[in-house]
């Protein structure tokens, strides 16, 4: 990435943005480039939006040894109301960049106009569809989750769910996720495990952190987590800061084994040893979802991240390894809607992901019913999620998804021609007849020509 990123501005290019999964190391990267720069006494201005990335950062760059003469770290706002005080960067590192369209960033960006900007995230993507081409140039994108997982540089990871959670209940706000009304209802009537009883018994003793809907929810959590013998504190926003400090301190040191949160740890929040993740936290941001879900994904010799997700955050985002197609470009705007879940069920038998058409589960014969009981049932078990299982059969549901709308004269290569019938469940000699290139073919040169895409696809359509 580092190679990448020296190439383009040697060609240059104004900006470039690197994306690389949570907890892959990239303030190591960060720390890494800054130090090049520095080096040849090049001024590097380091902007994030919390103070408490601030000072993850200034320990790494403390541990790379950049000279600090030629950095300024400092959030975005202490920046936006310092310009034309501070020294003029050479470049502009910018890190959860995600958040880079706000007004403060591109006050920064326009008062350096001459400044070469590289911006960092685990992922570039906004709920209202806007890119990222009017600030970077290109993206570089990292390793997969998986590749990272086999490299050991991410923690792998088991992953429970509820056999049903009350997602209809979830309606979107103006920004685009879930309202607070709409939270508290659905997870007040969601068919969830009990939050302690489940920490008891998949990750007793682990060193957990806790995602709520709500101040008043995290609160009472932590409140039920002591009550039955387990240290839990919450922290919020509104947390004094010396408090604050001191209550992730003691999160770092094992003092508290469950911390418990609304969207306070996210992005960042560095502590290697944290096992667990908890989620009863619904939310329509993939964004939030990833850095979430996967902040107990970071690596250390021997460990086994356990994700628990009483809310279904999978069913509409996906598990910590699926892949995404990332880009800085922008994408349509989808149609508000009150449920904009993935048209996905979860059987209750088995745990395979089925399309929600589908009447009976493909992995078990399950008959799903008309209707579901939305009573709420404290006693819920949660299952494990067959990452293998999950990952193909969310892909076969994304593909589907895709070439429903396509039309046959929208499709371009073999591949398209390929997907289109799978999709619809057409015999592949359909293919022949509509794929120009082949129509003069015999059967045995089409069936040579599909061999390498069937074998691309053979765990997906089989």
């Amino acid at each position: 990435m580092v190679e990448n990123a020296r190439k383009s501005i040697a060609e240059g290019s104004n900006g470039v943005l690197i994306q690389s999964p949570p907890g892959s190391g990239k303030s190591v990267v960060i720390a890494t480039i800054a130090k090049m720069a520095t080096d040849k006494k090049n001024h590097v201005l380091f902007i994030v939006h919390r103070k408490e990335l601030v000072e993850q950062i200034e320990k790494t760059f403390n541990r790379q040894q950049v000279d600090n003469q030629y950095t300024t770290i400092m959030t975005v706002g202490r920046v936006a109301n310092r310009l034309g005080k501070l020294p003029y960067p050479s470049i502009i590192i910018t890190d959860e960049t995600h958040h880079s369209r706000a007004k403060t960033y591109r006050k920064i960006y326009d008062h350096y106009l001459n400044s070469f900007r590289l911006g960092f995230t685990a992922t570039p993507w906004r709920m209202n569809g806007k890119g990222f081409t009017d600030i970077y140039d290109e993206m570089i994108k990292g390793k997969e989750v998986d590749w990272l997982i086999d490299n050991k540089f991410l923690a792998p990871f088991d992953y429970y769910a509820p056999t049903l959670a009350d997602l209809e209940k979830l309606k979107t706000s103006s920004t685009g996720d879930y309202t607070q009304k709409s939270m508290d209802d659905a997870v007040s009537n969601a068919i969830f495990g009990d939050v302690v009883e489940h920490y008891k018994e998949l990750a007793n003793g682990r060193k957990a952190i806790l995602y709520a809907h709500s101040v008043e929810a995290s609160k009472r959590l932590a409140e039920t987590f002591k009550e039955k013998g387990i240290e839990a504190i919450h922290a919020d926003s509104k947390t004094p800061q010396k408090e604050r400090d001191e209550i992730m301190d003691d999160f770092r040191d094992g003092k508290i084994p469950v911390l418990c949160n609304v969207d306070l740890i996210s992005e960042g929040f560095d502590v290697p040893d944290c096992s667990c993740v908890i989620l009863v936290r619904p939310t329509a941001s993939l964004v939030l979802h990833l850095q979430q879900s996967m902040r107990s994904m970071r690596y250390q010799e021997g460990k086994k991240a356990i994700i628990i997700d009483h809310v279904a955050n999978y069913a509409k985002h996906g598990l910590p390894n699926t892949e995404h197609k990332w880009t800085i470009k922008g994408r349509p705007k989808k149609k508000k809607r009150n449920n904009d879940a993935l048209p996905i069920k979860h059987c209750p038998k088995c745990q395979m992901v089925n399309h929600s058409k589908v009447k009976e589960c493909v992995g078990c014969g399950y008959e799903f019913k008309a209707e579901q009981s939305e009573k709420e049932q404290i006693d819920a078990n949660l299952k494990k999620i067959d990452v293998v299982k999950f990952k193909t059969d969310y892909r076969k549901i994304r593909i589907k998804q895709q070439y429903a709308k396509k039309k046959v004269e929208e499709l371009e290569t073999l591949e398209d021609f390929y997907l289109f019938a799978m999709s619809r469940n057409y015999k592949l000699g359909w293919i022949k007849f509509q794929y120009a290139p082949l129509k003069n073919a015999d059967f045995v040169t089409l069936h040579s020509k599909l061999k390498p895409i069937k074998q691309k696809y053979q765990n997906i359509f089989n």
